[in-house]
C-alpha cells in the first residue's frame, strides 16, 4: 500500500499514474480542511500541454485524514518544504518495512527526514517533470513524465506503470543536478517570466549562468557528486546559455517535452503571496559556501530580493535587465 500526502500537482500526477497502473493500492492523505472539496471530486485527471497526448483519467484512491503507518509499504511525501515539519509532527512509529520517499526540491527535506527518522529508510525521488494544478486532483504535465529514484527497489521503481519514465539513480546525485536546475526558479520569481523567456532573453541567461558558475564552483570545492539531467558536459551548456543561439530552448523542448508557457512553481507562489522555497534552493548553496569558505555573492542577492517579494500583492516584479544589474551580473 502506498500513502501519497500531499493534492497539489505533484501529488496529483503521481497518484493519477499510480491508480492507472493498478500495481500498487494507494491511498492519499487529505488535510481536514480538504475533505469536502475532495469528496465531491470523482475522478483524477492529468492533462498534457503537448499535442498528441490524450488525458490520463483515473480512479481516485481512497481519501483518508490519518498518516497512521500501520499498513504503509512507501509513504510518498509531496507537499512543500514550508509544510514538511507538521507532516512529520503527525506520523508516529515508522515501521520497518515502510519506505519514506521524498519528492521535495533540494537536498534540505531528506536531512530533515533523516534526522527525525534516522532508522527509517528514506529513498530520494527527483521529480523531472513540470505540473501545475489546474482544480483539486486536475492537474497539467508540461514536460515529458519523469522520475529518478534512488533505490534499487524493484516495487517502487515499477509502480508507476508505462505512462511515467522511471530511472533509478545511484545516491543524491540527481537531486543535486535538480537543485542546480532549480537555481533557475527564482530568476523567473523575480522577473514573473516562463522557461521560455528564461532560455531564450539574454539578460536572463547572463543571470542564468552566473548563478550554476557560482554552485557549481561551490560543489566542486565541497567534493559534490551532482548529475545534470542533460546528455552534454556543464561546459557545453554554459557555452551554449552564453551565446546567443536558440539551441538551449530547442533542447528543452525536444529532449525534456517543455512546452511554451511553461514555469516554475516559484512563479505561482510569488504571485499568490506564499512563502517559496528559496531557503531549500538558492539557500542551500548560499549555506555550504558558508561552511567550506566559498563566496556565494550571487545566489544570496536572489535570497534576498525573493525574501522582498514575499508577501506582497502585487510582487513589485523586476526586469530582466535591472535584476541582472541588481546582481552585478
Amino acid at each position: 500500500m502506498m500513502l501519497v500526502v500531499g493534492a497539489g500537482a505533484v501529488g496529483t500526477i503521481l497518484c493519477a499514474h499510480l491508480t492507472a497502473a493498478r500495481r500498487e493500492p494507494a491511498k492519499l492523505y487529505v488535510r481536514e480542511k480538504d475533505v469536502e472539496t475532495l469528496q465531491t471530486v470523482q475522478t483524477l485527471r492529468v492533462e498534457h500541454a503537448g499535442a498528441g497526448h490524450p488525458p490520463i483519467v483515473a480512479p481516485k484512491p481512497q481519501l483518508t485524514r490519518s498518516l497512521a503507518l500501520d499498513d504503509i509499504d512507501y509513504l510518498l511525501l509531496c507537499v512543500k518544504f514550508p509544510q514538511l515539519d507538521a507532516v512529520l509532527d503527525q506520523l508516529g512509529d515508522v515501521p520497518q518495512r515502510c519506505s519514506i520517499v521524498s519528492t521535495l526540491n533540494g537536498v534540505g527535506a531528506l536531512r530533515r527526514i533523516r534526522e527525525r527518522y534516522p532508522n527509517a529508510r528514506t529513498v530520494p525521488m527527483t521529480i523531472m517533470f513540470n505540473g501545475q494544478l489546474l482544480e483539486p486532483l486536475h492537474a497539467r504535465i508540461t514536460t515529458r513524465p519523469q522520475v529518478l529514484i534512488g533505490s534499487d527497489d524493484e516495487r517502487l521503481l515499477r509502480a508507476f506503470g508505462t505512462g511515467m519514465q522511471v530511472k533509478r539513480v545511484a545516491g543524491e546525485s540527481a537531486a543535486w543536478g535538480k537543485l542546480l536546475i532549480n537555481l533557475a526558479n527564482a530568476i523567473c520569481a523575480l522577473t514573473h517570466t516562463t522557461f521560455k523567456d528564461l532560455l531564450t532573453h539574454p539578460d536572463l541567461r547572463a543571470i542564468y549562468v552566473a548563478v550554476l558558475d557560482e554552485a557549481i564552483r561551490l560543489l566542486d570545492a565541497a567534493g559534490i557528486d551532482y548529475r545534470l539531467p542533460m546528455p552534454i558536459p556543464y561546459g557545453v551548456y554554459r557555452a551554449l546559455l552564453g551565446g546567443r543561439t536558440p539551441l538551449p530552448w530547442w533542447f528543452a523542448k525536444l529532449r525534456n517535452g517543455l512546452q511554451e508557457g511553461s514555469y516554475p512553481s516559484m512563479v505561482a507562489d510569488v504571485d499568490a503571496g506564499r512563502p517559496t522555497e528559496i531557503g531549500q534552493l538558492n539557500g542551500e548553496i548560499v549555506c555550504l559556501g558558508l561552511e567550506h569558505k566559498v563566496p556565494t555573492p550571487v545566489n544570496a542577492r536572489i535570497i534576498a530580493l525573493i525574501q522582498k517579494f514575499e508577501g506582497q500583492s502585487p510582487p513589485p516584479y523586476l526586469t530582466p535587465a535591472t535584476l541582472r544589474q541588481r546582481l552585478g551580473v
